[in-house]
């Protein structure tokens, strides 16, 4: 069963996406994760995401969703404390664009042997619900995230 494409979504561009751009708060089992996204400017976004337990970052990632010919990818960097990276230099995480819909957008993993989809769900205009699924698991894997839209705070 295909849940989804694997066929980039032609046509579509970061500025359609906008609607990411934000402070995003979630707590997944008590941990606080956040992600920031930028406006759109020079035609993409990015955004920083951390993962905090026990008020300690467990890691972070630098994320950009970029047009590249007709296509939008989502190219992502991990890094533990430190600023010691996860990808190899020259080959980010990459995600193709798939499907974009008002509330929707699904992403493609390129660079696994077992890929996912990266999925985000705008359920209004403060919620959104991120989560990856594989294609032999189409339940969503344990770490769905519910984020609402909040302001920065630098103690949250």
């Amino acid at each position: 069963m295909v849940l989804y494409s694997r066929d980039g979504l032609q046509g579509a561009r970061p500025a359609d996406l906008g609607w990411l751009s934000g402070s995003w708060y979630a707590d997944v089992n008590g941990d606080a994760v956040e992600e920031h996204w930028s406006p759109v400017r020079g035609d993409m976004l990015m955004a920083m995401f951390r993962w905090i337990r026990d008020d300690r970052v467990l890691f972070y990632e630098i994320e950009a969703l970029e047009a590249e010919g007709d296509y939008v990818f989502l190219r992502v960097r991990h890094f533990d404390p430190g600023l010691i990276g996860w990808e190899e230099k020259n080959k980010p995480h990459e995600f193709l664009l798939v499907e974009h819909r008002a509330e929707r957008l699904v992403f493609y993993e390129l660079d696994r042997p077992n890929p996912r989809w990266a999925v985000y769900e705008r359920r209004g205009p403060d919620e959104v619900v991120a989560y990856f699924t594989h294609e032999s698991e189409p339940d969503p894997e344990p770490g769905v995230f519910h984020f609402e839209r909040r302001s920065p705070d630098p103690g949250t």
